[in-house]
């Protein structure tokens, strides 16, 4: 065990004080999945939810080849921003619904047919493989096909990891007054905060309905996020660095940063009033980011 650690620490470029949150987080959990696992006589889909920078990945990936490692179970980690329409697609919503439907993040700016089809098929997978889309956030578009990824089955457990994955509609009524200065500038009539707020009772709700259990990573508040996705960001154009397309990577000032993460208040703020009572797991973050502690519901 110290050994496959070690190895995701070094990979992953993370601090030595990572095996702390290891010992004390990331493993309980994957001992908490493995008792759902041999419970049940279905493939699971696993929610992980977390606002930006709360480190969504990082804990899928450690789940994905840890449990892979110790028990040989076949998991596959979707990442909703890996369904994220195409920027063309985006465009075409911007035209015909409101113009911040262009840029990526809400929901209504995902292809939610493409999840709902890609969970069910892993469900049935036997020895095939489904493709799976692969989005470039520097690039802000869905590479072509060629380049997707091929999940081998059978697959025993989906790591479905996002910042609004398990999120549910807003009541109507919380949705006339304005939330922020983003809102009251941007969005005077409330069309686009109703709009999402549709997406997230219709067609978003099936593809949610397929979670079977909760994993919360939450913030203590809002404000926290800007910092952290900052970080996030800077961490992004590292790793592109000389990549190619570099002529057409873009990464956001903070100006660009504030204005894209107010697009996210208003779920942010309600996923964290109504989420943590119907999660299985919640992590608890520190101002600093540091983890202070996690509660399992069903214990």
């Amino acid at each position: 065990m110290p050994f496959i650690i070690d190895e995701f620490i070094e990979d992953k470029n993370l601090p030595d004080s990572f095996r702390r949150t290891v010992e004390e987080v990331y493993i309980p959990i994957s001992n908490k999945i493995l008792r759902w696992e041999s419970a049940s006589d279905q493939p699971l889909v696993i929610a992980i939810n977390g606002a930006q920078g709360t480190g969504k990945s990082t804990l899928s990936e450690f789940l994905s080849e840890y449990l892979k490692e110790i028990s040989g179970l076949n998991l596959f980690v979707l990442s909703l921003d890996d369904l994220y329409k195409t920027k063309s697609e985006r465009k075409i919503l911007a035209e015909q619904i409101h113009p911040l439907f262009r840029t990526r993040g809400v929901p209504g700016t995902h292809d939610v047919d493409l999840g709902v089809k890609i969970i069910n098929d892993c469900k049935t997978l036997e020895g095939n493989t489904v493709d799976v889309p692969v989005f470039r956030k520097d690039l802000d578009d869905r590479l072509k096909k060629e380049d997707w990824n091929a999940i081998q089955g059978p697959v025993d457990v989906i790591i479905f990891e996002g910042w609004c994955v398990s999120a549910r509609a807003q009541p109507v009524s919380e949705l006339c007054k304005a939330l922020n200065e983003f809102e009251l500038t941007e969005d005077p009539k409330g069309l686009w905060r109703k709009s999402v707020n549709d997406y997230l009772g219709k067609e978003y709700r099936e593809l949610f309905e397929s979670i079977t259990h909760i994993i919360m990573l939450r913030v203590p508040s809002f404000e926290c996020i800007f910092k952290w996705r900052a970080e996030q960001e800077e961490k992004l154009a590292n790793q592109f660095k000389g990549a190619d397309h570099s002529n057409d990577q873009h990464f956001m000032d903070k100006d660009a940063l504030e204005y894209f993460i107010s697009h996210f208040e208003r779920l942010t703020q309600w996923m964290l009033e109504e989420m943590p009572s119907r999660s299985d797991i919640v992590v608890d973050f520190n101002a600093d980011h540091s983890i202070s502690g996690v509660k399992f519901n069903d214990e």
